[in-house]
């Protein structure tokens, strides 16, 4: 079990070097039994503490194993190959494997490709070394068989580690690129959230304002000029109109199927200006349209844009600028 109150849930929120100490003790005792004779009934106590020792002197790097992969790889495998070389003088029987695997699995799966083949490939040394000790009581009719089998153990077990390293690797460099797409399309949601948002203030807007100004001109003329006021009803009905519309085509490209909606709705641009003008004209603003050279095609986005920035543009000079020419 794995809850907040267990050993192991504590443990799994414990800082990297915490469990990284953890797990280098955890790894001693089975290196020392599994790859060295610390366990035999006839090694000495001073023998078996200088077997201790130096096994210490390895596995205490692994505690910074993940914040300096190829410092800590270095220092074990000087540690292996330490070891295989004393093994070879006498001092002791002793070849420290499980923290090089454990160290090369760290650069495997911390660091990019180079410095992971270089790792795999460093660890033929000791691994050759280790090889020769353990076929060093073999006869020699039998050294080849065995020279063959333990070289397969020792390379294959040294390589699917190191693959395994390269396999979490790529995991978590595929995570990371689904939570920046995912990251991605969130922002483009709000993208096109804050665009709708845009889109419908300048159509409720504009509508708005050239109604309050009709409506605000009808009634001070209702019963002096009613032609005026009918005139004034008139476009009121019309930019009602014109605010429905536009305000029911935002809500079929925001529908499931939009796009497809969209393409076959009218859209509004730079060639729905004269509508647009006659409507501010009637509430009372002097409104002149100047088209310099030829009209040259354009995108829809582009002319729909083009268009909500005149709209806006006579939207506020109606709402701030009063009776006057605009150009």
């Amino acid at each position: 079990m794995t809850g907040p109150g267990t050993v192991l849930g504590r443990l799994y929120r414990a800082a990297p070097a915490v469990q990284d100490s953890v797990l280098a003790a955890a790894l001693l005792l089975p290196d020392l039994f599994l790859f060295s004779d610390f366990a035999l009934p006839s090694v000495g106590l001073a023998d078996r503490l200088l077997t201790v020792g130096y096994a210490v002197l390895g596995y205490a790097a692994l505690a910074v194993r993940r914040r300096a992969p190829l410092a800590v790889f270095g220092h074990v495998w000087a540690h292996a190959l330490g070891g295989e070389l004393l093994t070879a003088a006498g001092a002791f029987d002793y070849s420290p494997t499980l923290a090089l695997l454990t160290a090369l699995y760290t650069v495997a799966a911390l660091r990019g490709a180079r410095p992971a083949v270089l790792a795999l490939v460093s660890v033929a040394v000791p691994v050759a070394l280790s090889v020769r000790a353990a076929l060093a009581d073999v006869p020699e009719a039998e050294r080849l068989t065995s020279l063959l089998g333990v070289a397969c153990f020792y390379g294959l077990l040294h390589l699917e580690v190191w693959a395994v390293g390269r396999w979490v690797r790529a995991g978590r460099a595929a995570a990371i690129r689904d939570r920046l797409a995912v990251a991605r399309a969130e922002e483009a949601v709000l993208s096109e959230r804050a665009r709708t948002a845009r889109e419908l203030h300048d159509i409720v807007a504009n509508a708005v304002t050239v109604m309050v100004l009709q409506a605000g001109g009808a009634r001070h003329v209702l019963r002096t000029d009613p032609d005026r006021v009918e005139c004034a009803l008139e476009q009121i009905e019309s930019c009602g109109k014109t605010a429905v519309a536009e305000l029911r085509h935002m809500l079929l490209v925001l529908r499931a199927d939009g796009e497809r909606l969209a393409a076959d709705e009218p859209s509004f641009g730079l060639a729905d200006l004269d509508p647009l003008l006659n409507g501010v004209r009637q509430a009372g603003l002097t409104a002149h349209l100047r088209v310099t050279g030829d009209p040259a095609p354009l995108g829809r986005s582009v002319d729909l844009t083009a268009y909500r920035l005149v709209q806006e543009a006579l939207t506020n000079a109606a709402k701030h600028a009063g009776p006057g020419a605009v150009t």
